[in-house]
């Protein structure tokens, strides 16, 4: 097998269509993300038994992931811009692989900490790659059908880890969850050194010293709409990620559900995202504009959140109907997180590559910030869904306001 990092698969074509395979590639290079935060949550409670360590300061494994897919998002695009999509993508998935056996060896939580920041710069490269190919590839409305079916098959994911997460935490130590992502990472890496195609020729690539790279993420900051839409998917983003991080400490600690169980809970709230995209490409098929259907979802996201706030603050709150608004909430994510992406990338520019990672960047970092507020204030039944309401409100403010002609009037201006 020849796994030879090379730019011999160059596409210079038009435009061409992606196939399936190639769809479901590119959404495992971005689910890596996706397993490493969401199949090691059932053992969350266990790692903090074994290592002695608080809720909180083992929430901060997520916290330090995101802070890691943040900087590495920004790094990974310089380089795709510059050496092709390909080079830097594989060598980063080989990071991945690395940081994944160093978690799956963590002696105590500091190591653990470091570990997951070395994992989440692999997988940044997974994060960036896959949105620049489509947005060299693919325009509105094609890229929010691609950018759908991705995050749909993408999504399965967070439905199998905690599932598998359950099983392996339920029959052997957590850290067998790392031994699996490390060989995820494999397949991922040899898929993509044998299938991937290059889809920045070599005339087409930018080649930048840093100080004029810094020079082109500044000029990206002053494209308005991208940096709103950026800002409305980074505070979404970061609500959600509240969830992931608190949810198994609230399920299992104030609902007394046991990590098996707790993954099928969790399950439910990925399947009713996929569902939500399914429900979004066939909005899209009807010719709904893409705003509109992620400000739809976004209203339903809020909503839900709002409500279950109110409820458990006034009122004992039963486990079924608290899972089942925090289900209704998640999964109208379903409608949001394909398209919001197709709005940001639609006001890239010429450096797809370049704001691709700035957009990664400024969302883990930002969700990061909210995450690691809210493990400050300690994981609990009433926080959470205060965050995804708070949260889903000012996001869709944002993402309303991208389209404001004062928008528009600053970036022509």
């Amino acid at each position: 097998m020849n796994l030879k990092v090379t730019d011999s698969l160059v596409v210079d074509a038009p435009r061409p269509a992606f196939t399936v395979l190639q769809v479901v590639l590119l959404a495992l290079l971005t689910a890596l993300n996706a397993f490493s935060i969401d199949m090691y949550l059932p053992g969350m409670p266990e790692i903090a038994r074994e290592m002695a360590a608080s809720p909180s300061a083992v929430q901060n494994t997520v916290v330090v992931f995101l802070i890691g897919m943040g900087i590495g998002q920004a790094l990974y695009g310089p380089l795709l811009d510059r050496f092709g999509r390909r080079v830097p993508l594989l060598l980063g998935v080989s990071l991945f692989v690395l940081g994944s056996l160093m978690c799956a060896l963590a002696p105590d939580v500091q190591w653990l900490l470091a570990a997951r920041f070395v994992q989440a710069l692999g997988a940044a490269a997974g994060m960036v790659t896959p949105r620049a190919v489509i947005a060299d590839r693919s325009v509105l409305p094609e890229s929010a059908r691609v950018f759908s079916l991705l995050m749909q098959v993408m999504m399965v994911v967070p439905i199998l880890a905690p599932l598998i997460g359950g099983v392996i935490v339920g029959h052997a130590s957590w850290r067998w969850i790392f031994v699996v992502l490390a060989a995820t990472g494999m397949l991922a890496l040899v898929w993509s050194a044998m299938q991937l195609p290059e889809t920045l020729p070599p005339g087409k690539r930018v080649r930048h010293s840093w100080t004029r790279i810094l020079g082109v993420y500044a000029r990206q900051c002053t494209r308005a709409s991208f940096m709103v839409y950026t800002l409305a998917s980074g505070i979404l983003f970061g609500s959600f990620i509240v969830f992931i991080s608190s949810s198994a400490f609230v399920y299992t600690g104030h609902f007394g559900l046991t990590p098996s169980e707790f993954s099928y809970v969790f399950a439910a709230n990925a399947a009713c995202v996929i569902a939500g995209g399914f429900v979004s490409r066939d909005l899209l098929r009807r010719q709904w504009p893409v705003a509109r259907i992620a400000l739809l979802g976004i209203a339903v996201h809020a909503l839900a959140g709002l409500v279950l706030s109110v409820l458990i603050h006034q009122t004992d709150v039963t486990m079924v109907l608290y899972a089942g608004l925090l289900v209704l909430s998640t999964g109208a994510l379903g409608l949001v997180i394909g398209n919001l992406t197709a709005l940001t990338m639609s006001h890239a520019g010429t450096h797809a590559g370049t704001a691709s990672a700035l957009t990664g960047m400024m969302q883990f970092l930002l969700s990061a910030a909210i995450g690691y507020i809210a493990s400050a204030m300690g994981p609990s039944a009433e926080m959470l869904p205060t965050v995804i309401g708070v949260g889903g409100v000012a996001g869709g403010l944002l993402t309303w306001l991208a389209r404001h002609p004062l928008i528009a009037a600053m970036e022509k201006g």
